[in-house]
């Protein structure tokens, strides 16, 4: 029986899609499987994707929303532990990035989910970089401790950028699909955190993402981030180039 499933967006990327894509050499088990969900790339994306050992679920273009496309892969998933939340043009840091995160998943049966940190990609602006190398370095018990275990929700614990939840958890309760902007974690990882379960940062489960931001970029993504406690519905945020 499938175990693992990782689910992937994508929407015109095809620079990175390659890059989600090697995860399957990081399992030494065959008992995983990889969803694509794609809204409409009229580029590469779908030509570079069957090359490899993925299932392409297409949504139109109109429909799409962060939680909406995470929904649609885990419906189709026939994995039966864990679900992979990886946002399109990441890139793993290290090639036991899947196996320290599955370990990590299943290190306790009151595990939600594991996530890690962000580095900014090897093309990020020098804003890209300000923000998020210092903010990478500055958490010295996640550098010592190389896990740090998370009882509370807050801005960025258990972001969905990368991610490894329990299938069983979801199955009980779906992304939703009112936080269409954005903040479908937030609301999902509160949501379990009221039951006790906890949440694991992972050195070893960190990635390389960014968006290109300039400064005035920086100052609306900022502004973006602190709206999204509450529901939205999606529309592109035009300061993003990705």
């Amino acid at each position: 029986m499938l175990e693992l499933l990782d689910v992937a967006q994508f929407h015109q990327l095809e620079m990175s899609v390659s890059e989600p894509l090697h995860l399957e050499t990081f399992l030494k088990s065959d008992e995983f499987e990889i969803i694509i969900v794609d809204s409409g790339s009229t580029d590469r994306t779908l030509e570079i994707a069957n090359k490899f050992r993925t299932r392409i679920i297409s949504i139109e273009p109109e429909k799409f929303s962060y939680p909406y496309a995470l929904n649609i892969g885990a419906a189709h998933a026939q994995a039966s532990k864990y679900l992979v939340l990886l946002t399109a043009h990441s890139i793993t840091l290290t090639e036991t990035w899947l196996d320290e995160g599955v370990a990590t998943c299943g290190s306790a049966t009151n595990v939600m989910g594991v996530y890690g940190p962000l580095k900014p990609l090897p093309s990020a602006t020098i804003w890209d970089q300000l923000f998020h190398y210092p903010r990478y370095y500055a958490d010295l018990r996640l550098l010592i401790q190389k896990r740090v275990v998370i009882r509370k929700p807050g801005m960025g614990v258990l972001g969905f950028t990368n991610a490894i939840i329990r299938k069983d958890l979801w199955d009980q309760y779906h992304f939703n699909e009112q936080f269409g902007l954005g903040g479908e974690d937030g609301d999902w990882a509160a949501h379990w955190f009221r039951y006790g379960f906890i949440a694991i940062k992972a050195l070893g489960f960190g990635v390389r993402h960014s968006h290109n931001l300039n400064y005035r970029g920086w100052k609306q993504q900022i502004v973006y981030w602190r709206s999204l406690g509450k529901p939205q519905t999606f529309k592109p945020l035009p300061y993003r180039s990705k």
